[in-house]
């Protein structure tokens, strides 16, 4: 029966040792898992604070964006209406000189019953004539139609709006220097050629060319008030701030080309006479 005793020792030491293993093994368990809460807890509460700092940042960001929005949309509208302002001025000061050469155009359209080569050559003989002329416009001359003060209103308004001013002030142009070889009978034939005045208003009026193709010279002048129409027409777009098309644009530089080539040649003319 000596084993006995040896046996219960071994019980009980595998039972101690099966204990302390158990204990051991929930300590470290135990550690482990505290060590781990504690970082999650560590890296929960650092990504909880990037995020706070982000969505902070983000905020800061959106705020300076509306602020630059709101800068440059009052910047924009500051200039818009600044520019808005100067195309009011300019069409402004243009329409105020279509109206100051009404003169002009009341006597270039007095023209238009007028034979002009007859005309000169009789105002060349006869001064009664030329008195009678005088009457028709005695402030009409060379110097009545300056636009030189208008160009600097050309920035503010359309291609388009701009050819037809040049285009109106160029005929009248012509009709004063008409007038003017009348007044003072100046019979030079070679002086007044109508071929850069048809072109003008060709350009400008393409659907007058088979008009224009019917009717004598004189008979251009009929067609300022239709020239004042679309003039007017050109200023309302530009105040819609509609833009032009190709089309239009090429056909404004061919009118500001025909127009520009009538001036100079009738001040050349002009010059020629003085």
């Amino acid at each position: 029966m000596d084993w006995i005793p040896a046996v219960s020792t071994t019980v009980l030491l595998a039972g101690c040792l099966w204990l302390a293993r158990n204990l051991i093994m929930a300590r470290l368990t135990n550690a482990v898992r505290y060590e781990y809460d504690k970082k999650l807890a560590n890296l929960k509460a650092e990504l909880t604070a990037k995020q706070d700092l982000l969505k902070a940042d983000l905020r800061a960001k959106e705020r300076q964006l509306e602020s630059l929005k709101a800068t440059a949309l009052s910047g924009i509208s500051q200039r818009r209406s600044a520019l808005f302002e100067k195309q009011v001025q300019a069409i402004e000061t243009l329409w105020a000189q279509v109206v100051d050469l009404r003169f002009v155009k009341n006597a270039a359209q007095s023209l238009s019953i007028i034979e002009f080569d007859s005309a000169v050559k009789m105002a060349a003989k006869d001064i009664r004539a030329r008195e009678v002329f005088e009457m028709i416009g005695p402030d009409v001359g060379p110097g009545s139609v300056d636009t030189r003060d208008t160009y600097k209103c050309r920035p503010f308004i359309s291609r388009v709006a701009w050819a037809y001013f040049s285009a109106y002030t160029a005929i009248l142009g012509h009709a004063a220097l008409k007038l003017h070889m009348l007044k003072k009978g100046l019979d030079y034939p070679d002086i007044i050629d109508s071929k850069n005045l048809k072109k003008v208003i060709v350009s400008a009026l393409p659907h007058q060319k088979e008009y224009l193709e019917k009717v004598d010279s004189e008979a251009y002048y009929h067609l300022l008030d239709e020239l004042e129409s679309f003039m007017l027409l050109a200023f309302e777009n530009t105040l819609r701030g509609e833009q032009d098309d190709k089309a239009a644009l090429s056909q404004a530089a061919e009118i500001i080309r025909a127009s520009e080539e009538l001036t100079k040649t009738d001040k050349v003319e002009h010059e020629k006479t003085a």
